[in-house]
This record gives structure tokens, C-alpha cells and sequence, in this order.
């Protein structure tokens, strides 16, 4: 029998259902928790053991000049040595000015810090919605006094709700560990850079955005097909279609391009996927300017935060008015 939407369902149709938000939570929670304190211990480890070291250091020209003296070279010798190697004056220029703090960054907000959320994310929004439909699950809650619309705003408010908890415990995990490790490097080396609290909040602010809009993808999906099948591919596949190509697109960036292990052209891949929007160098700019350092602000962030928003939101409300008018195979 095809389920249609009628006026008595719009009557009984309240903001949310407390029992199947229950319902949703006992269903995720292991698995929230698993994903939660796995990229909260990456993070973790990432600031203890990284973040205790200067990863960067300025070359002492005094101690290469004693060097050449003392070894009786000349630098004529040394460049030609270099040249030979690849190294040419140019290359070398650009390698000083890379921010191995930059490249670091880039690899743990895009890539190693949003790996587990984006797992939780795929297999979590297609369970509320398509898996219960493609299971028959769907057609007992909505024989209760419980609405379409009910049950939508019920299982993505569990979503939102969800991400935002999973992020509360990464950002505090983040802090808390940088400080450590911050603790840690000024105690070996008092003249090390210190760190910046509000960077590291608005790294962790566009990671929770830039999975808010897979989740709104990723929800649209589940709430759009009635099989698991159509809403993993489509949901699913666009999140690791996003970080494959976000991978790809490091080997173009300019400071693996500048030490030979990158290629150029590959940067193409930043422009089709949704993490080049974690702009981490506007982010820091913006951070260190508002902490007092001499560096030009950018704002870029804020346009780049509202993309990911919009994304998130309009995705799911897509999904969800389809939700509403389609016919249910109960």
C-alpha cells in the first residue's frame, strides 16, 4: 500500500518526537563514541608528540659560513653542488619561505582530523532515514501519531545535535593538548613559536562546517531515495569523492610541488572538492592578526564558512520536503 500524505498526518505533526530522538540516540551512540574519541586521540597525539618540537627552524648562516670557511670551500663550489642535485637558487628561495606549520595544518584539518567524523556522518544519516524505510522500520513509527514532518526534523535535529557534541569534545581535545604540547616546546626551547588558541577554534569550527554540509548531503540522500543503496551511493560517494580529491590536491600544493614530490597540475583537484573550503591560510592569517602579529588579515574564511552552512542546509531541506510528498512503500 503506497503511503501518501493526508490532512489528518498534518494534524497530528509536532516539532519533535522524544521517543524516536531516543530511539536514534541508543542506535548511534557506540558508534558516536568510537569516531568521537578516535579523532579526539588523533588530535591528541598529533599536538603531544608533534607539537612539542619546532617543526621549522631558520638556518643559522653564521654556523654555514664558519662551515665554508673552516672546510676551505667556496660557495661557488656549494651552489654548483646543488644545482647538480636540483637545487636550484630559486627552488631553495621558495622551500625557506614554506610554513611546514601551514602544510602540517592542512593535513590534519582536511584530511586525518575529518576522516572519522565523515564515516559517523555517512552511516549514521543513512540509518535515521533510508535504511528504516528499506527495512520497513519506517512504516511502524509512522503508523504511531508521529508525522513526516515529525519524523524529518526529529532525526536531523539528532544529527546536528550529534555533530555538534562530536566537535564540543574534538575543539576542548584540541585545546588542551596543544597547550601541553605548547607547555612542552617552551620548556626545551624558551624562543619557540607560541600557539594561538583562537586558530585552533576556527580550524575546528570549518571542519564541524565543512561535515555539517556532508551531513546535509549525506541526510538529503537518505531522505530523497527509499533504498540504502541509492542514498550511500549518492550520499557516501560524494564524501569520498571529497576526500580523495582533497588528497590529491595536497600533491599539488606549492610546498610538495617546491620539494619535488608534488606535481603542479594536480592542484586542479582543490577546485572539485568541498574541504579546499577549510582554508587554513586565511584562517591563520586572520588568527594571528587578531592576536597581535604583523600579518596581513584575511577574511576569506567568513564567505568560505557561509558556503558550507548553505550547503548543509539546503541539501537536507531538499531531502526532507521530498521526504514528506513521496510515496513510502509501507
Amino acid at each position: 500500500m503506497e503511503a501518501t500524505v493526508n490532512y489528518s498526518e498534518k494534524r497530528r505533526s509536532k516539532f519533535i518526537s522524544k521517543p524516536l530522538f531516543m530511539q536514534a540516540f541508543k542506535s548511534s551512540w557506540v558508534l558516536w563514541l568510537v569516531m568521537t574519541l578516535g579523532s579526539a586521540g588523533i588530535f591528541f597525539v598529533i599536538n603531544i608528540v608533534i607539537g612539542s618540537k619546532s617543526i621549522f627552524t631558520n638556518i643559522d648562516m653564521d654556523t654555514v659560513t664558519n662551515y665554508v670557511r673552516e672546510e676551505e670551500l667556496s660557495w661557488l663550489q656549494i651552489l654548483g653542488l646543488l644545482e647538480k642535485m636540483g637545487f636550484s637558487l630559486s627552488r631553495i628561495q621558495v622551500m625557506s619561505q614554506i610554513d611546514m606549520n601551514a602544510v602540517l595544518n592542512d593535513l590534519v584539518y582536511k584530511i586525518a582530523g575529518v576522516l572519522l567524523p565523515m564515516v559517523f556522518v555517512m552511516i549514521t544519516c543513512n540509518n535515521l532515514i533510508a535504511a528504516q524505510v528499506n527495512t520497513g522500520s519506517m512504516a511502524y513509527i509512522l503508523s504511531t501519531p508521529t508525522s513526516r514532518k515529525t519524523v524529518i526534523k526529529t532525526q536531523y535535529i539528532f544529527m546536528v545535535l550529534a555533530l555538534i557534541a562530536m566537535y564540543v569534545v574534538i575543539t576542548s581535545t584540541a585545546l588542551i593538548s596543544e597547550a601541553i604540547g605548547q607547555a612542552i616546546r617552551l620548556a626545551n626551547n624558551p624562543n619557540a613559536a607560541k600557539s594561538i588558541p583562537l586558530r585552533t577554534i576556527m580550524y575546528c569550527t570549518a571542519s564541524f562546517l565543512a561535515m555539517f554540509a556532508l551531513m546535509g548531503i549525506c541526510f538529503g540522500a537518505s531522505a530523497f531515495f527509499n533504498k540504502s543503496k541509492y542514498s550511500i551511493a549518492v550520499g557516501g560517494g560524494a564524501s569520498i569523492v571529497c576526500f580523495l580529491f582533497c588528497i590529491l590536491g595536497l600533491f599539488g600544493n606549492k610546498a610538495f610541488v617546491s620539494v619535488g614530490v608534488g606535481v603542479q597540475s594536480m592542484n586542479i583537484f582543490n577546485y572539485m572538492t568541498l574541504f579546499t573550503l577549510i582554508d587554513t591560510d586565511s584562517m591563520g592569517n586572520f588568527a594571528k592578526a587578531v592576536s597581535g602579529y604583523d600579518v596581513a588579515i584575511s577574511y576569506n574564511w567568513i564567505w568560505e564558512f557561509a558556503v558550507m552552512f548553505v550547503i548543509g542546509l539546503t541539501t537536507a531541506y531538499i531531502g526532507g520536503r521530498r521526504f514528506i510528498r513521496k510515496d513510502l512503500p509501507l
